[in-house]
């Protein structure tokens, strides 16, 4: 069956359509109620995690390593829940990385932006221009995270199968659009999308067994193979390949490990 993955400008606004859609289509309904048992299964903190997931690396903030491992953790635990189908996901960025599969209705739900400055007025004291203001740059800021965490403007909407503006139509009329939508041919699955699904979870799995030892490892999965990318000076370029090959073998579901060495051409200089 179909997956339907809810992006939104506001995570409130994504929240709601996401429990009715899951409710309207009888689908099970993820969100960041998992990210308890991630934080426990990886030994970061909850408020690590929602962090990685809201804000761009700062000075002040996460850097962009921690940031990584904690997006690499998300991932691996939402895939893990997409790939039992018939899911609504939102909040956990799952938009961004499953871009090719072909069995994803990818949504994105814009709030009415009246009705939200006037929430955040009334939730701040402060008026409604400013609070227009301060929409305007969260925008800004999402588009920044998405870009530097994915490579993606999760603003853009040619990412998504399907934009609603919620000032244009209303939240029950946009639940049963994205409810009628997932009868549509193309978001059946067949055989080649469920095996790109597959493989990304795998890819994901292996990907959190290197990420503390290896932050820079790049992991892709055909089936049982692996194809794993990473940097190291020549002297240490065996040993990284034997390591990683016992790491990402020990993986379930792995059979073979091929291990792509470039040249850390800053770490060869100093």
């Amino acid at each position: 069956m179909p997956i339907i993955i809810i992006s939104s400008d506001s995570y409130n606004t994504g929240r709601k359509i996401g429990e009715k859609t899951a409710k309207a289509t009888g689908y099970d309904y993820v969100d960041r109620e998992i990210l308890g048992p991630v934080a426990e299964k990886s030994n970061v903190r909850e408020e690590k995690l929602i962090k990685a997931l809201e804000e761009a690396p700062s000075f002040f903030g996460l850097s962009s390593k921690v940031r990584d491992k904690c997006l690499a953790y998300i991932q691996e635990a939402s895939l893990g829940q997409l790939l039992k189908d018939n899911v609504v996901c939102h909040g956990l960025a799952a938009h961004l990385y499953v871009l090719d599969v072909s069995h994803v209705l990818k949504v994105r739900v814009l709030s009415d932006p009246e009705e939200l400055a006037s929430q955040l007025s009334s939730e701040s004291g402060g008026s409604a221009e400013k609070m227009n203001k301060l929409l305007k740059r969260q925008d800004a800021q999402r588009k920044r995270w998405s870009l530097e965490a994915f490579g993606l403007d999760e603003t853009d909407p040619s990412n998504y199968d399907m934009v609603i503006n919620l000032s244009q139509i209303d939240p029950d009329e946009a639940v049963k659009t994205i409810a009628d939508m997932i009868a549509y041919r193309k978001f059946q699955p067949i055989t080649y999308s469920t095996r790109c699904l597959r493989n990304k979870e795998l890819a994901s799995r292996v990907r959190i067994v290197l990420i503390e030892r290896f932050p820079d490892v790049r992991v892709q999965a055909d089936d049982s193979t692996i194809v794993v990318e990473t940097k190291a000076i020549k002297r240490e370029r065996q040993k990284r390949i034997e390591v990683i090959k016992e790491l990402a073998g020990g993986v379930k579901g792995v059979d073979y490990v091929e291990v792509h060495v470039a040249n850390n051409i800053f770490r060869q200089a100093a």
